[in-house]
């Protein structure tokens, strides 16, 4: 499965190029990768799962020593390790669900910028993330709202509520991508809430984010159309 997986992602990102911009972290965030590099507190190291092409831990480079990225396409982890030369770090290609080869409690924080809803078995993905952060440790994700308010009104309309294509999820963008552009699960607050519950997070944080600023934050559940979230091990 896994495999197959990669092999789509990488048809995908083939063409991608290394990605060096700068993101705004002196305001309250207005896109996902924003989110993630304003909320990651900072530390010894950090662990970006599904690192992309590597932008997020490039904007992470003054607040880790050691930045590590995991990817499961190999393109990808061509393109981020491109991204972050010159840099400590490293990035590795794997899966978070079959396990990760460094020790328990290697990281301050572990990020997930839109990868949740692409992981297959979310359980083992889970169990994996809480060996490798160190007591106190957090995660900092963000993954689409499925309970935004627009995804509501498109229930109301009889539509699938996609988070990533259009057209309902078919609106791919080559022949050999998945359904939704590759989401295969659907959270609100709440589910993440428990999900993080589940495996004994001690303290979770949810915030509205977006283009209108501290505006998602009245009431993020219906004005963020992403969840981003921070959790405490």
């Amino acid at each position: 499965m896994s495999t197959n997986l990669a092999a789509a992602y990488d048809d995908v990102y083939r063409a991608k190029k290394p990605n060096r911009k700068t993101l705004r972290v002196d305001r309250w965030p207005t896109s996902r990768a924003e989110g993630c590099a304003y909320f990651a507190p900072g530390g010894a190291r950090v662990l970006d799962v599904g690192c992309g092409s590597g932008v997020v831990l490039y904007n992470l480079r003054d607040k880790y020593d050691v930045l590590c990225g995991l990817e499961l396409s190999a393109e990808r982890v061509r393109t981020a390790q491109q991204t972050l030369d010159g840099l400590d770090a490293e990035v590795r290609a794997g899966n978070i669900e079959t396990g990760v080869d460094y020790p328990d409690a290697s990281f301050d924080t572990i990020v997930l910028s839109d990868v949740i809803e692409h992981i297959v078995n979310l359980w083992p993905a889970m169990e994996e993330m809480k060996r490798l952060l160190r007591p106190g440790g957090q995660v900092v994700l963000t993954t689409p709202n499925v309970a935004s308010l627009r995804r509501r009104l498109m229930l109301l309309r009889g539509e699938f509520p996609s988070t990533a294509a259009a057209d309902e999820g078919f609106a791919v963008r080559t022949q050999h991508e998945l359904h939704d552009k590759g989401h295969l699960h659907y959270f609100t607050y709440s589910m993440l809430r428990k999900l993080f519950a589940r495996y004994d997070f001690s303290d979770f944080r949810g915030y509205g984010i977006g283009r209108l600023g501290r505006v998602h934050q009245l009431v993020p559940s219906l004005l963020s159309s992403c969840c981003m979230v921070v959790a405490t091990k």
